[in-house]
């Protein structure tokens, strides 16, 4: 027998199997894709792009840290530019008014009673005089009530209250007051010194809300404070009392001698002085 040629050997191309109606092929399950047929020398195709639709970029929310800081600048700034404001204003009213503090002098004083009993207990009687000069042209000053506290060799003797006034510009007024102490406890120490001297140092505050006025313009009151010290005083000296009318018997009856002695009024121990005062502003917590 003569020899049969074959032909190169191919590898059989699958054939898919039908499908059938009820969607099974060669014993497949029901609904099962299946796998693309392969042809030989051929890579099948990369699987379509699909883009996924855009979506806007979520709001940017402000943090609480944020806002915060924007606060802290707008509130700084507003503070600044008031500032600013009020020094320009304070500015102009200077360059218009040129204002002076008033001055204050204790320009007398008399201790009319000081006596310390065994039981360390003041009780006291002060008279004194006060110098207030306003030396501004335009300004005029409103006092409330002035409230004075003495003090001797720095142990509290008396208060007393003086009546607001008003001071008008280019004025000086004199203030006069007294203050007392009725019975008033104090360390056995100060009461020990204030029996052993005759002559004590002496020292006042007083206290009082301020107001300025220019024209009809009236200003919100502030607390001030004036401080006098430097000078002393002595116990006056009580004023004797008048002596009795002597009526002598007369030869006739229709005609008589009366005498009358005279009699002293100084009191003695009254302290001419001219003792300057500090004036101190408050302002809320702050002294100048």
């Amino acid at each position: 027998m003569g020899d049969r040629a074959y032909g190169p050997s191919s590898k059989p191309v699958p054939v898919a199997a039908p499908r059938s109606a009820n969607g099974t092929a060669n014993g497949g399950g029901v609904g099962t894709p299946r796998p693309p047929s392969m042809v030989p020398g051929r890579v099948p195709p990369p699987p379509m792009y699909r883009p996924k639709p855009m979506q806007p970029p979520p709001g940017r929310r402000r943090s609480g840290r944020g806002w915060c800081c924007a606060c802290c600048l707008w509130l700084t700034l507003v503070l600044v530019g008031l500032v600013f404001l009020g020094a320009i204003a304070l500015g102009v009213f200077y360059v218009i008014y040129h204002p002076e503090l008033p001055t204050f002098a204790v320009t007398s004083l008399r201790l009319a009673a000081l006596n310390v009993s065994d039981s360390d207990s003041v009780t006291s009687r002060i008279e004194f005089t006060v110098t207030a000069r306003n030396p501004n042209e335009k300004i005029a000053f409103v006092y409330g009530d002035i409230g004075a506290a003495f003090a001797a060799d720095g142990t509290d003797i008396g208060d007393g209250t003086v009546s607001g006034f008003l001071h008008p510009s280019r004025n000086t007024t004199v203030i006069k007051g007294s203050a007392s102490a009725a019975a008033a406890t104090v360390d056995p120490v100060q009461a020990a010194s204030l029996r052993s001297k005759k002559s004590h140092a002496m020292s006042v505050e007083m206290d009082s809300k301020v107001g300025f006025q220019i024209g009809q313009f009236k200003s919100k009151r502030i607390s001030v404070r004036v401080l006098c010290g430097g000078f002393s005083a002595g116990l006056a000296k009580p004023a004797p009392s008048p002596a009795p009318i002597i009526v002598a018997a007369a030869p006739a009856p229709t005609r008589s001698k009366i005498r009358l002695s005279s009699s002293s009024t100084g009191g003695g121990g009254s302290a001419t002085t001219d003792a300057k005062c500090k004036l101190r502003v408050k302002i809320w917590i702050w002294t100048f």
